[in-house]
């Protein structure tokens, strides 16, 4: 792929962060937050997540947009569909990030009635939420299913990480007076999370019905 080869400013068979925010920034590529963003992008291409984006991760994200392309194909048709591309990207990211935000926050909402009655404070749940999520893998949809998967193992109490932190790690000793009230609270983040995720995908498809539906002009 020409457009890989022209990323690849060292011509060592691999983009790194540096060479994809040229491509980026060549691009114009909208950032909210440009460190956020940028990681984003570079851990969604960086399917095997080594650090690195070659060729076949490159193009496995790059080509099935190209080739629905109807006609033939110029330099600037490329950057065009590449342009396109990152944007899905971004807003998949984004998406995926508001979604666990929010449902980590409307869970804690969920708990108010009991929340003090079980906790002293605040920072075991945040030290969850990196592991659980934050820390959990390369790229949105590793660490997606890694929180997916902790919640799980939370809620029925076979979290080993979760179990490790109530015998050392001192916040949890201190905050957490009955260690049922973490599996509650796991409960209520997966069923808001799920919540979230099924409204992106219900967007996303009327989205695409919409795409499908709207005549093309004559």
């Amino acid at each position: 792929m020409d457009a890989f080869a022209e990323a690849d400013k060292d011509a060592s068979g691999f983009i790194d962060r540096a060479e994809l925010v040229g491509v980026i920034q060549k691009m114009g590529v909208h950032m909210q937050n440009p460190t956020d963003d940028i990681d984003a992008l570079f851990e969604a291409l960086d399917i095997d997540g080594d650090g690195s984006i070659d060729v076949v991760e490159f193009c496995t994200k790059f080509e099935p947009a190209i080739k629905r392309d109807h006609g033939v194909m110029g330099k600037m048709d490329v950057d065009v569909v590449m342009k396109e591309t990152f944007d899905k990207m971004l807003v998949d990211a984004r998406d995926q990030r508001t979604a666990v935000n929010r449902s980590f926050m409307q869970a804690r909402e969920d708990c108010q009635e009991w929340f003090c009655k079980k906790f002293l404070g605040s920072k075991w749940r945040m030290k969850t939420f990196d592991a659980f999520y934050t820390n959990g893998g390369k790229g949105s949809a590793s660490r997606l299913a890694h929180l997916r998967k902790s919640l799980d193992e939370a809620i029925k109490g076979k979290n080993e990480w979760i179990t490790t932190s109530l015998e050392s790690d001192q916040d949890f000793k201190r905050e957490v007076l009955d260690k049922d009230g973490i599996g509650t609270f796991a409960d209520k983040w997966l069923a808001r999370l799920e919540a979230e995720m099924g409204t992106i995908t219900a967007k996303r498809l009327a989205s695409c019905e919409t795409n499908r539906t709207v005549p093309s002009n004559p």
